[in-house]
Protein backbone atom coordinates (compact mmCIF):
# COMPACT_ATOMS: atom_id res chain seq x y z
CA UNK A 1 0.00 0.00 0.00
CA UNK A 2 2.45 2.50 1.24
CA UNK A 3 5.03 1.65 -2.35
CA UNK A 4 1.31 2.33 -4.42
CA UNK A 5 1.22 5.81 -2.65
CA UNK A 6 4.92 6.70 -3.14
CA UNK A 7 4.82 5.13 -6.78
CA UNK A 8 1.63 7.74 -7.30
CA UNK A 9 3.37 10.70 -5.78
CA UNK A 10 6.68 9.96 -8.20
CA UNK A 11 4.12 10.14 -11.21
CA UNK A 12 2.82 13.25 -10.12
CA UNK A 13 6.45 14.79 -9.35
CA UNK A 14 7.16 13.67 -12.85
CA UNK A 15 4.00 14.79 -14.82
CA UNK A 16 4.44 18.44 -13.07
CA UNK A 17 7.68 19.11 -13.63
CA UNK A 18 6.89 17.72 -17.70
CA UNK A 19 3.77 20.57 -17.35
CA UNK A 20 6.45 22.75 -15.96
CA UNK A 21 9.27 22.04 -18.65
CA UNK A 22 6.63 22.30 -21.46
CA UNK A 23 5.54 25.44 -20.20
CA UNK A 24 8.63 27.23 -20.09
CA UNK A 25 9.38 26.38 -23.58
CA UNK A 26 6.31 27.58 -25.04
CA UNK A 27 7.07 30.45 -23.08
CA UNK A 28 10.15 31.11 -24.66
CA UNK A 29 8.53 30.66 -28.24
CA UNK A 30 7.30 34.29 -29.06
CA UNK A 31 10.41 35.79 -27.95
CA UNK A 32 13.08 33.53 -30.35
CA UNK A 33 10.05 34.57 -32.98
CA UNK A 34 10.61 37.77 -32.47
CA UNK A 35 14.43 37.20 -32.67
CA UNK A 36 13.93 36.10 -36.10
CA UNK A 37 11.51 38.67 -37.18
CA UNK A 38 14.48 40.88 -35.94
CA UNK A 39 17.08 39.53 -38.05
CA UNK A 40 15.34 39.34 -41.45
CA UNK A 41 14.19 42.73 -41.00
CA UNK A 42 18.24 43.80 -40.45
CA UNK A 43 18.72 41.81 -43.21
CA UNK A 44 16.02 42.94 -45.66
CA UNK A 45 17.31 46.69 -44.18
CA UNK A 46 21.22 45.58 -45.42
CA UNK A 47 19.99 44.16 -48.66
CA UNK A 48 17.72 47.67 -49.28
CA UNK A 49 20.80 49.29 -48.61
CA UNK A 50 23.08 47.72 -50.85
CA UNK A 51 20.27 47.92 -53.69
CA UNK A 52 20.19 51.76 -53.05
CA UNK A 53 23.62 52.31 -52.59
CA UNK A 54 24.86 50.14 -56.10
CA UNK A 55 21.93 50.55 -58.23
CA UNK A 56 21.92 47.34 -59.92
CA UNK A 57 20.02 47.36 -63.09
CA UNK A 58 18.34 44.30 -64.83
CA UNK A 59 16.52 46.56 -68.05
CA UNK A 60 18.44 47.79 -70.77
CA UNK A 61 19.32 51.24 -71.64
CA UNK A 62 19.58 53.01 -75.43
CA UNK A 63 21.85 52.15 -77.62
CA UNK A 64 23.93 54.06 -79.82
CA UNK A 65 23.03 53.59 -83.70
CA UNK A 66 25.01 57.10 -84.93
CA UNK A 67 28.75 57.22 -85.51
CA UNK A 68 30.89 55.13 -83.69
CA UNK A 69 32.93 57.25 -81.59
CA UNK A 70 36.76 57.14 -82.50
CA UNK A 71 39.55 56.05 -80.02
CA UNK A 72 42.39 57.22 -82.32
CA UNK A 73 40.50 60.97 -81.96
CA UNK A 74 40.45 60.78 -78.24
CA UNK A 75 44.22 60.18 -77.83
CA UNK A 76 44.97 63.03 -80.57
CA UNK A 77 42.67 64.94 -78.48
CA UNK A 78 44.09 64.04 -75.55
CA UNK A 79 47.75 64.34 -76.68
CA UNK A 80 46.90 67.89 -78.39
CA UNK A 81 45.43 69.53 -75.33
CA UNK A 82 48.16 68.01 -73.10
CA UNK A 83 50.93 69.64 -75.46
CA UNK A 84 49.89 73.16 -74.97
CA UNK A 85 51.05 72.98 -71.86
CA UNK A 86 50.13 73.94 -68.13
CA UNK A 87 46.81 74.55 -67.61
CA UNK A 88 47.06 75.85 -64.14
CA UNK A 89 46.68 80.00 -64.70
CA UNK A 90 44.82 82.66 -67.03
CA UNK A 91 47.17 82.33 -69.91
CA UNK A 92 47.29 79.03 -69.62
CA UNK A 93 43.51 78.21 -69.76
CA UNK A 94 42.94 80.85 -72.18
CA UNK A 95 45.06 78.68 -75.00
CA UNK A 96 43.60 75.77 -73.98
CA UNK A 97 39.86 77.40 -74.68
CA UNK A 98 40.96 79.00 -77.78
CA UNK A 99 42.12 75.05 -78.74
CA UNK A 100 38.72 73.45 -77.96
CA UNK A 101 37.02 75.81 -80.08
CA UNK A 102 39.47 75.37 -83.03
CA UNK A 103 38.42 71.48 -82.54
CA UNK A 104 34.55 72.35 -82.62
CA UNK A 105 34.69 73.89 -86.08
CA UNK A 106 32.05 75.20 -87.52
CA UNK A 107 29.80 74.30 -84.24
CA UNK A 108 27.59 77.45 -82.72
CA UNK A 109 29.91 78.37 -79.44
CA UNK A 110 29.18 80.76 -76.71
CA UNK A 111 31.28 81.64 -74.06
CA UNK A 112 30.33 82.78 -70.78
CA UNK A 113 33.17 85.37 -68.81
CA UNK A 114 34.04 85.60 -65.54
CA UNK A 115 37.29 87.30 -63.44
CA UNK A 116 38.40 85.76 -60.66
CA UNK A 117 42.27 85.91 -59.05
CA UNK A 118 43.45 88.75 -60.90
CA UNK A 119 42.60 86.83 -63.93
CA UNK A 120 39.59 86.80 -66.63
CA UNK A 121 38.45 83.52 -67.14
CA UNK A 122 35.32 81.56 -69.59
CA UNK A 123 33.43 78.35 -70.35
CA UNK A 124 32.71 77.44 -73.66
CA UNK A 125 28.99 76.03 -74.60
CA UNK A 126 27.27 74.28 -77.47
CA UNK A 127 23.72 73.76 -77.80
CA UNK A 128 22.41 70.99 -79.70
CA UNK A 129 18.99 69.94 -80.58
CA UNK A 130 15.48 71.73 -80.35
CA UNK A 131 15.01 75.05 -79.03
CA UNK A 132 13.34 76.02 -75.73
CA UNK A 133 14.25 76.38 -72.01
CA UNK A 134 14.35 72.74 -70.94
CA UNK A 135 17.89 71.04 -71.64
CA UNK A 136 20.30 68.56 -70.07
CA UNK A 137 24.13 69.74 -69.46
CA UNK A 138 27.33 67.68 -70.10
CA UNK A 139 30.35 69.55 -68.89
CA UNK A 140 33.89 68.64 -68.40
CA UNK A 141 36.88 70.93 -66.77
CA UNK A 142 39.76 71.44 -69.21
CA UNK A 143 41.90 73.12 -66.70
CA UNK A 144 44.45 71.22 -64.64
CA UNK A 145 46.17 70.80 -60.84
CA UNK A 146 49.89 72.86 -61.40
CA UNK A 147 52.26 72.65 -64.10
CA UNK A 148 50.80 68.67 -64.33
CA UNK A 149 49.50 67.66 -68.12
CA UNK A 150 46.75 66.70 -66.47
CA UNK A 151 45.98 64.41 -69.28
CA UNK A 152 43.45 61.79 -67.03
CA UNK A 153 42.72 64.88 -65.11
CA UNK A 154 40.94 66.42 -67.11
CA UNK A 155 41.81 65.93 -70.68
CA UNK A 156 40.03 62.81 -70.78
CA UNK A 157 37.04 64.42 -70.09
CA UNK A 158 37.63 67.21 -72.37
CA UNK A 159 38.02 64.95 -75.36
CA UNK A 160 35.62 62.78 -74.28
CA UNK A 161 32.66 65.76 -74.77
CA UNK A 162 34.52 66.90 -77.65
CA UNK A 163 33.58 63.50 -78.99
CA UNK A 164 30.14 63.38 -78.03
CA UNK A 165 29.52 66.69 -79.37
CA UNK A 166 30.54 65.05 -82.78
CA UNK A 167 28.58 62.10 -82.23
CA UNK A 168 25.54 64.18 -81.73
CA UNK A 169 25.68 66.89 -84.47
CA UNK A 170 22.81 66.31 -86.20
CA UNK A 171 21.27 63.11 -84.59
CA UNK A 172 17.46 63.82 -83.39
CA UNK A 173 17.13 64.98 -79.87
CA UNK A 174 14.18 64.71 -77.93
CA UNK A 175 15.43 67.56 -75.39
CA UNK A 176 18.16 70.54 -76.00
CA UNK A 177 21.56 69.16 -75.04
CA UNK A 178 24.01 71.83 -73.91
CA UNK A 179 27.67 70.81 -73.75
CA UNK A 180 30.04 72.87 -71.49
CA UNK A 181 33.49 73.31 -70.80
CA UNK A 182 34.68 74.43 -67.78
CA UNK A 183 37.31 76.69 -65.99
CA UNK A 184 39.06 76.31 -63.18
CA UNK A 185 37.37 73.74 -61.80
CA UNK A 186 40.74 72.75 -60.20
CA UNK A 187 40.76 75.94 -57.95
CA UNK A 188 37.00 76.27 -56.74
CA UNK A 189 34.88 74.99 -59.22
CA UNK A 190 34.74 78.33 -60.46
CA UNK A 191 33.35 78.01 -63.83
CA UNK A 192 30.84 75.62 -63.08
CA UNK A 193 29.45 77.56 -60.67
CA UNK A 194 28.91 80.48 -62.80
CA UNK A 195 27.28 78.41 -65.20
CA UNK A 196 24.95 76.66 -62.73
CA UNK A 197 23.57 80.40 -62.01
CA UNK A 198 21.37 79.86 -65.04
CA UNK A 199 19.52 76.66 -64.82
CA UNK A 200 16.37 77.62 -65.56
CA UNK A 201 15.43 74.82 -67.60
CA UNK A 202 18.04 72.62 -66.68
CA UNK A 203 16.51 69.25 -65.97
CA UNK A 204 19.83 67.27 -65.39
CA UNK A 205 23.63 67.54 -65.58
CA UNK A 206 26.27 65.45 -65.90
CA UNK A 207 30.01 65.40 -65.01
CA UNK A 208 32.91 63.88 -67.32
CA UNK A 209 35.31 63.98 -64.46
CA UNK A 210 38.21 61.45 -65.60
CA UNK A 211 37.87 58.68 -67.71
CA UNK A 212 41.00 57.11 -69.21
CA UNK A 213 42.61 55.16 -65.96
CA UNK A 214 41.37 51.47 -65.85
CA UNK A 215 44.77 49.17 -64.60
CA UNK A 216 45.33 50.23 -61.73
CA UNK A 217 43.71 48.03 -58.23
CA UNK A 218 40.82 49.96 -56.82
CA UNK A 219 40.89 51.69 -53.33
CA UNK A 220 37.95 52.95 -51.32
CA UNK A 221 36.85 55.50 -48.77
CA UNK A 222 35.39 52.57 -46.06
CA UNK A 223 36.58 49.06 -46.43
CA UNK A 224 32.72 47.84 -46.53
CA UNK A 225 32.78 49.13 -49.91
CA UNK A 226 35.25 46.14 -50.72
CA UNK A 227 32.49 44.44 -50.31
CA UNK A 228 30.35 45.64 -53.04
CA UNK A 229 32.74 46.72 -55.86
CA UNK A 230 35.72 44.79 -57.98
CA UNK A 231 38.78 45.21 -56.67
CA UNK A 232 40.73 45.62 -59.77
CA UNK A 233 39.63 48.99 -61.68
CA UNK A 234 38.32 48.08 -64.60
CA UNK A 235 35.42 49.85 -64.73
CA UNK A 236 33.66 53.17 -65.09
CA UNK A 237 31.77 54.83 -62.31
CA UNK A 238 28.53 56.81 -62.07
CA UNK A 239 28.31 58.89 -58.90
CA UNK A 240 25.41 60.52 -57.34
CA UNK A 241 23.19 61.42 -54.13
CA UNK A 242 20.58 59.32 -53.06
CA UNK A 243 18.26 61.75 -54.31
CA UNK A 244 19.85 61.20 -57.75
CA UNK A 245 19.56 57.68 -57.61
CA UNK A 246 16.97 57.62 -60.94
CA UNK A 247 19.35 60.32 -62.90
CA UNK A 248 22.38 57.70 -62.03
CA UNK A 249 20.47 54.55 -62.86
CA UNK A 250 19.69 56.57 -66.48
CA UNK A 251 22.97 56.81 -67.21
CA UNK A 252 23.99 53.52 -65.90
CA UNK A 253 22.19 51.56 -67.99
CA UNK A 254 23.40 53.74 -71.16
CA UNK A 255 26.94 53.41 -70.83
CA UNK A 256 26.60 49.32 -70.19
CA UNK A 257 24.18 48.72 -73.09
CA UNK A 258 26.62 50.62 -75.25
CA UNK A 259 29.66 48.53 -74.00
CA UNK A 260 30.77 50.04 -71.11
CA UNK A 261 31.98 48.33 -67.97
CA UNK A 262 30.17 50.53 -65.23
CA UNK A 263 29.36 50.53 -61.59
CA UNK A 264 27.34 53.39 -59.58
CA UNK A 265 27.06 54.60 -56.05
CA UNK A 266 24.30 56.74 -54.48
CA UNK A 267 25.93 58.31 -51.04
CA UNK A 268 25.76 60.96 -49.15
CA UNK A 269 28.16 63.62 -50.25
CA UNK A 270 29.99 63.42 -46.89
CA UNK A 271 31.78 60.85 -48.37
CA UNK A 272 34.95 61.81 -49.83
CA UNK A 273 35.23 62.49 -53.57
CA UNK A 274 31.36 61.92 -53.75
CA UNK A 275 30.78 65.82 -54.73
CA UNK A 276 34.56 66.93 -55.96
CA UNK A 277 33.80 67.76 -59.54
CA UNK A 278 31.56 70.38 -61.15
CA UNK A 279 28.46 68.35 -60.69
CA UNK A 280 28.41 69.99 -57.45
CA UNK A 281 27.52 73.73 -58.81
CA UNK A 282 24.28 72.36 -59.86
CA UNK A 283 23.27 70.71 -56.76
CA UNK A 284 24.19 73.40 -55.23
CA UNK A 285 21.71 75.13 -57.68
CA UNK A 286 18.65 72.39 -56.72
CA UNK A 287 19.87 70.62 -59.88
CA UNK A 288 19.85 66.62 -60.04
CA UNK A 289 23.55 65.87 -61.30
CA UNK A 290 25.70 62.37 -61.34
CA UNK A 291 29.98 62.31 -61.93
CA UNK A 292 31.33 59.73 -64.54
CA UNK A 293 34.42 59.14 -63.47
CA UNK A 294 37.17 56.67 -63.21
CA UNK A 295 37.52 57.32 -59.11
CA UNK A 296 40.68 60.10 -59.34
CA UNK A 297 42.73 59.22 -56.25
CA UNK A 298 40.85 56.37 -55.68
CA UNK A 299 42.62 54.17 -58.64
CA UNK A 300 44.83 56.35 -60.44
CA UNK A 301 48.62 56.67 -58.50
CA UNK A 302 49.22 59.55 -61.02
CA UNK A 303 46.96 61.44 -59.79
CA UNK A 304 47.85 65.31 -59.61
CA UNK A 305 51.39 64.34 -60.91
CA UNK A 306 54.15 64.74 -63.55
CA UNK A 307 53.40 61.16 -64.42
CA UNK A 308 49.83 61.55 -65.38
CA UNK A 309 50.81 61.66 -69.35
CA UNK A 310 48.43 60.40 -72.60
CA UNK A 311 49.94 57.16 -72.93
CA UNK A 312 48.51 56.14 -69.23
CA UNK A 313 45.27 56.62 -70.92
CA UNK A 314 42.92 53.25 -72.10
CA UNK A 315 41.10 55.37 -75.38
CA UNK A 316 38.94 52.68 -76.24
CA UNK A 317 36.92 52.32 -72.58
CA UNK A 318 36.71 56.01 -73.43
CA UNK A 319 34.90 55.72 -76.56
CA UNK A 320 32.65 53.50 -75.36
CA UNK A 321 31.93 56.20 -73.06
CA UNK A 322 31.49 58.76 -75.58
CA UNK A 323 28.87 56.38 -76.86
CA UNK A 324 27.16 55.61 -74.19
CA UNK A 325 26.44 59.46 -73.30
CA UNK A 326 25.57 60.13 -76.38
CA UNK A 327 22.97 57.42 -76.26
CA UNK A 328 22.02 58.54 -72.77
CA UNK A 329 21.18 62.76 -73.99
CA UNK A 330 19.30 61.44 -77.09
CA UNK A 331 17.09 59.65 -75.01
CA UNK A 332 16.44 61.80 -72.40
CA UNK A 333 12.80 62.12 -71.40
CA UNK A 334 12.01 64.65 -68.86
Amino acid sequence: MLSTVVTTRRRGDTADRIHREGGKGKAGQPAVKIALALLLLAALAIAALVVAVVQPVLRKGPLWRGPAADPERLSALVHGLVALGPRDSASGQSRAADWIRAQLGDARVTEQHYAAYGGKYRNLMVRLGPEGERRVVIGAHYDARGPYPGADDNASGTAALLEVERLLRGAVLGVQVELAWYSNEEYGLLGSAEHAREVRGVQAMISLEMLGCFDQPQRFPFDALRLLYPGRGDYIVVVGRPQDMALVRSVKRALRTNGAEVRSIDAPESIPGIGDSDHSSFWRAGVRAAMVTDTAWYRNPRYHTARDTPDTLDYRRMARIAEGMAAWASAFSP
